[in-house]
């Protein structure tokens, strides 16, 4: 469930998805997802994860984290940054499972 990728770290990467269309931040809110910028809520049903990368710190745990671009059913686009490891987050990754993955190649 991963994308080759040649960026070596989650703020290399970020801007990259960006020029992409991932334009909006995805955060959970009780009952769905939210885009901040449209604060336009989501269920699980409603968004399709099209870009995944996870970035391991070499040094750190700390830095372990997976990004993903997402598309909602409306046509806006975001990433959702999601710890893993020691910091993941149980809600957020109960949630993602839900959520149909259709990775594009570019």
């Amino acid at each position: 469930m991963s994308e080759k990728n040649y960026m070596t770290t989650l703020s290399q990467m970020i801007p990259k998805l960006r020029e992409m269309g991932y334009t909006n931040d995805f955060e959970m809110i009780e009952g769905g997802m939210l885009a901040k910028q449209t604060n336009e809520a989501f269920q699980p049903d409603e968004l399709i994860i099209e870009r995944v990368f996870r970035f391991e710190g070499n040094s750190n745990p700390d830095d372990e984290a997976v990004l993903y671009g997402v598309r909602a059913s409306n046509g806006i686009k975001g990433i959702i940054i999601d710890a893993y490891g020691a910091d993941d987050d149980d809600d957020l990754a109960g949630f993602l499972r839900k959520v149909k993955t259709e990775l594009i190649d570019n």
